[in-house]
């Protein structure tokens, strides 16, 4: 095996644990928030798009992206959930191969934007995207008496996420199948103990790197 294959391994491995994991710089991102469609589906541009940008990240060292990736991640994640259909219809007016990038780059842009009001709207959402013209967003209502495979998906998505825990820290939504961390509310250096009542679920990065 080879150096570059080696590095390449080693760099796949790194940034699968920044995304998911119980470790120290674990973001525990939340899949039907961030990788799946409103029809409940996963969808690649979006898996591939945030997860190219977290990559670009970690290559350039830019520590200060995940602090502020943070600092606006519920009002992001607020956006990802409600603006699905409309996010959805973004990445489909581009390209089949641009679609990765694209979302990757609308989503750069998103955290930045937020990082100046936590209030966008919709035509901001399609300027972000650099596309012209009207797109319009709205389920269509089904005709058919039974569930469709897509609504099936869909609500179960939205049930997930209506029950799921956020983190205290930065209010975004927690993966705690997958990715949480134990954290001391008064940390112990401060006297806290390890009781359950000075306990809290948290995402590990928001834990290690932005409590602590």
């Amino acid at each position: 095996m080879g150096a570059t294959t080696i590095q390449s391994l080693t760099n796949a491995i790194k940034l699968a644990e920044v995304i998911t994991g119980n470790g120290d710089g674990s973001l525990g991102l939340h899949p039907a928030v961030y990788f799946y469609g409103p029809t409940g589906r996963h969808t690649s541009p979006m898996f591939l798009g945030a997860s190219a940008l977290i990559a670009e990240k970690l290559n350039n060292n830019d520590k200060g992206f995940f602090k502020r990736f943070t600092a606006v991640r519920s009002d992001l994640e607020s956006i990802l959930v409600k603006d699905k259909e409309l996010i959805s219809m973004i990445i489909q007016k581009n390209s089949h191969r641009a679609r990765d990038v694209k979302y990757k780059e609308f989503l750069d842009k998103l955290i930045k934007r937020l990082e100046l009001s936590d209030e966008v709207t919709e035509a901001e959402l399609i300027q972000l995207a650099g596309l012209q013209g009207k797109i319009v967003a709205g389920d269509l209502a089904s005709k058919s008496k039974k569930f469709s495979d897509d609504q099936k998906s869909k609500i179960f998505i939205n049930a997930a996420l209506i029950s799921a825990i956020k983190c205290p820290i930065c209010k975004g939504y927690l993966d705690t199948t997958k990715s949480v961390s134990y954290d001391h509310v008064i940390r112990v250096r401060e006297g806290g103990v390890g009781s359950s009542d000075n306990g809290q679920l948290t995402h590990p990065y928001c834990n290690q790197a932005i409590k602590n």
